[in-house]
């Protein structure tokens, strides 16, 4: 009987596992949406400084301290900043959050990537809520993530992360580490690195 208890307890563990890297991933992909009231206020940014503290990260803890601390307006700052980083900035350049731009080699939406990363959604049972939504976004992918963790799908989500996540990623990151423009994304794009570099 011990033996079959104690597969029993790791089973446990591993389901209390998924479920709770599912609620990072779906955590993560609400710091990389267009900042709605719904979603966007204090609770999150509580959940964030709640997550850092618990990561032993004190140096982002400060910095999402202290720009809560001089922003009168979190919401307003995080739309424009949003605004400027990711969709239209000018005269700097934008940082899209779309695998393709990243991958296809001539930095436009809608290409053979978000083709590929759309088909794998399909082939393991999802499908996108709607259909003009370029199925690449890195909010997307996170919520994708966030659901194959939740259903305890461990070789999905390595293969996920390993063949269509990490690969774009990354050079998202270096991209936007270049240019550092907000606190908020910052910490929040090197949460994502720890958190599905972690999984490989």
């Amino acid at each position: 009987m011990a033996p079959h208890s104690t597969s029993i307890d790791q089973d446990d563990v591993s389901v209390t596992e998924s479920t709770t890297l599912s609620s990072l991933y779906s955590f993560l992909s609400l710091t990389m949406r267009y900042p709605e009231a719904a979603f966007c206020n204090a609770a999150l940014f509580n959940a964030l400084e709640s997550l850092l503290a618990s990561l032993d990260w004190p140096d982002e803890l400060a910095v999402i301290r202290a720009w809560r601390a001089q922003t009168t307006d979190p919401l307003d700052d995080l739309r424009t900043a949003y605004t400027r980083l990711f969709i239209t900035s000018s005269p700097r350049t934008t940082i899209p959050p779309y695998a393709s731009v990243y991958m296809d080699g001539d930095g436009t939406l809608y290409g053979k990537t978000t083709e590929r990363t759309r088909d794998f959604y399909r082939e393991h049972g999802y499908d996108l809520a709607r259909e003009n939504e370029p199925a690449d976004h890195i909010a997307l992918e996170l919520d994708f993530l966030a659901a194959l963790a939740d259903e305890t799908k461990q070789e999905e989500e390595d293969l996920f992360l390993r063949t269509l996540f990490r690969p774009w990623f990354e050079r998202f990151q270096e991209h936007y580490m270049k240019e550092a423009r907000h606190p908020f994304y910052t910490v929040s794009i090197r949460l994502i690195d720890f958190f599905t570099k972690e999984e490989q």
